[in-house]
């Protein structure tokens, strides 16, 4: 209202930062979008936290399950197949370990975050003791990596920007850069660059979300990429 929008700009470091403090209700009035650079393989690996690598492993993870699954899907489609083939490379597939991987990390990544043995029990509709009893090795092992035996902890910022190449053109060994950077962008590594309020997301694990404090919500108008 009177007001003159800003334009989609590349902010990043002390810059978006001032913008924040010092113009806020123009961010939240402007009809355009701020747009934030994120490049992961530039962030120090010192600045990724346990919660952004879990998150950085997971898509990983997600993404050999996929690749799996897509080969199987383009010999169907293809119609490559042999007789017996579609039965053979269905059972093959179910026992792929990266299927469950999948879970396997997901619980991980939660534990993390600081979700509760009752709630992931809950989601997966058994009792607490028994997850806890399934994977809770499996989080205490991943808890004992270090740099020098985990790709996900040594490089955090090149295994993001592979997530985000994945996530944003479903071809995980195409290697052109990607432009748009989602999972990098929300990562507590780039909190400094796009504003992130990492506590708000802490809380939405813990089923603590702030409804009415506005620090919790998102910028009208200011899109990540």
């Amino acid at each position: 209202r009177g007001t003159k929008p800003i334009s989609p700009v590349s902010l990043t470091g002390d810059r978006w930062l001032g913008v924040l403090k010092h113009t806020p209700t123009i961010l939240a009035m402007s009809s355009e979008a701020v747009t934030i650079r994120v490049d992961p393989c530039e962030l120090p690996a010192d600045s990724f936290t346990e919660s952004d690598i879990a998150r950085i492993h997971l898509v990983s993870v997600i993404e050999s399950a996929a690749t799996a699954l897509g080969q199987y899907a383009q010999t169907v489609g293809e119609d490559l197949a042999q007789a017996g083939d579609y039965a053979r490379r269905a059972k093959r597939l179910d026992s792929l370990d990266s299927l469950d991987s999948v879970l396997r990390q997901a619980v991980i990544a939660e534990r993390v975050r600081g979700t509760s043995w009752e709630t992931i029990a809950e989601a997966l509709r058994m009792e607490a003791p028994d997850a806890e009893a399934r994977w809770g090795d499996a989080v205490e092992q991943w808890r004992r990596e270090t740099r020098a035996t985990s790709i996900y902890r040594e490089n955090p910022g090149r295994a993001a920007a592979s997530a985000d190449r994945y996530i944003t053109t479903g071809k995980p060994y195409q290697f052109s850069t990607a432009t748009r950077r989602p999972l990098s962008v929300s990562l507590d590594a780039a909190a400094h660059l796009t504003g992130r309020n990492v506590a708000a997301a802490d809380h939405a694990f813990a089923g603590t979300v702030c409804t009415h404090c506005p620090c919790d919500s998102p910028l009208p108008g200011r899109t990540v990429g």
